[in-house]
């Protein structure tokens, strides 16, 4: 997986998310091999995501390293991996549970966040996250971008990515 933190997409549709890829030049970014210049657009593959207007389904494009033969996933800052909850609501919902504050003004905004889902985020943060960030210096109190870099940075993932496959950080 890449993930890109840029400002170049703020909405959650498959029209930006078309525009977000053409501002990338592939052969800027690098394969976890560590070669740039070598990777090449090897297809797409449909994700849901809950959003404030629903489930959308994104073609998410996928990549192919020339050299080494790996293929990667090409994300926005505001995907989780192997998540449908969109990274704001994750970091909503964690920051309301430390805080002991109600959960139904987040099920009130995105109304494709229930209870369960919200259950399920809390205990993937207690179990994997909650730690790491503390033995690293990080908090969950920090600013959004700061997190993704944190975690990109030092763990290789995306913050609540549980899977350990190695996430790429491209600004």
């Amino acid at each position: 997986m890449i993930t890109l933190i840029t400002d170049k997409i703020n909405t959650f549709n498959q029209i930006s998310y078309n525009k977000f890829l053409d501002t990338i030049n592939l052969y800027q970014l690098s394969c976890s091999c560590a070669l740039s210049g070598c990777l090449i657009k090897h297809g797409y593959y449909n994700r849901s995501i809950k959003t404030l207007e629903g489930f959308i389904t994104l073609s998410i494009l996928r990549v192919k390293c020339k050299r080494c033969g790996k293929t990667h996933a090409i994300f926005p800052k505001f995907i989780v991996p192997y998540s449908q909850i969109l990274l704001n609501d994750h970091i909503s919902i964690i920051r309301a549970y430390i805080s002991n504050d109600s959960f139904e003004s987040i099920m009130t905004t995105n109304e494709y966040i229930d209870e369960s889902n919200i259950r399920y985020v809390i205990s993937r943060y207690l179990r994997y996250w909650k730690e790491a960030l503390a033995a690293f210096g990080f908090s969950i109190t920090d600013d959004i971008v700061s997190i993704i870099r944190h975690c990109l940075s030092t763990f290789k993932r995306q913050f609540m990515q549980i899977k350990c496959i190695p996430n790429i950080i491209f600004t």
